[in-house]
């Protein structure tokens, strides 16, 4: 078999793949749809060049249907790692014309970010609490995983440390609320939230003032299938919409 030839059947099966895909994804309603929805990005990106969605797992394409592909939209990417890696942001950056913040402690990470976003960038990272708090850098293996001490998965953390890969090491940052973040920066009501903070999540959105911020829509890292955090967003008027990768996406309720 030549080179073209083996390319064409290559081809060939991705497009059975994804076409098997979207069949199951018609008729699976579970948290399943989290791993389906991440396969089926991947293998698209693979297949179609004008796909230009850059996030782990579709979840700017969810985003950008949503919002009907909107221009001049806001966001506030927390946990928002280099600015391009599986970014929630970037493509509404680049392609949509969006503004907003990145915020992410770590600070090589930050760097990048900082280099390559237009956006503003905060080395701070998001706690029940503003103040400074101990933060687990993962400096090699898992390098995507950073996250405050205080609030990081047990489970996740374990599966973290146990990368033949890794090496750690403890740092003391400075730590803002969601709310406080927004209102600094001039951003009270970003069109989009991504939260990707290694099992902090549930204490930040415990601590958020929900009627005091008008956000259209999250992206929510929810890598222990937490019903805390469907129950916190049901509460406070949000809609699941969708499961991408280990991320719940929600859509605020229309009013009445």
């Amino acid at each position: 078999m030549t080179p073209q030839d083996r390319l064409r059947s290559i081809r060939a099966d991705l497009v059975e793949l994804r076409k098997d895909l979207i069949g199951t994804l018609k008729d699976e309603r579970s948290r399943k749809r989290g791993e389906l929805n991440r396969q089926l990005h991947e293998v698209t990106q693979m297949l179609v060049p004008q796909y230009l969605y850059s996030s782990q797992a579709g979840q700017d394409a969810v985003v950008d249907r949503l919002m009907n592909h909107r221009t001049g939209g806001t966001f506030l990417d927390i946990g928002g790692y280099d600015g391009v890696s599986g970014s929630n942001t970037l493509f509404l950056e680049q392609y949509r014309g969006w503004t907003g913040v990145l915020v992410e402690p770590v600070p090589a990470q930050f760097e990048k970010a900082s280099a390559v976003r237009r956006c503003q960038c905060l080395q701070v990272a998001v706690a029940p609490t503003s103040g400074e708090a101990d933060f687990i850098e993962v400096q090699e293996g898992y390098t995507q995983m950073s996250g405050l001490a205080q609030s990081y998965d047990e489970g996740l953390l374990k599966t973290v440390r146990d990368d033949p890969r890794h090496k750690e090491q403890v740092l003391k940052v400075e730590t803002r609320t969601l709310s406080d973040i927004m209102i600094t920066s001039g951003l009270p009501d970003p069109d989009f939230v991504s939260l990707d903070i290694e099992g902090g999540e549930i204490t930040a959105l415990e601590a958020f003032p929900f009627a005091q911020h008008d956000v259209k829509i999250w992206s929510i890292e929810n890598n222990s299938a937490s019903k805390r955090i469907p129950e916190i967003m049901r509460d406070n008027g949000y809609e699941l919409i969708e499961f991408c990768g280990p991320d719940d996406v929600y859509r605020k309720r229309p009013a009445g």
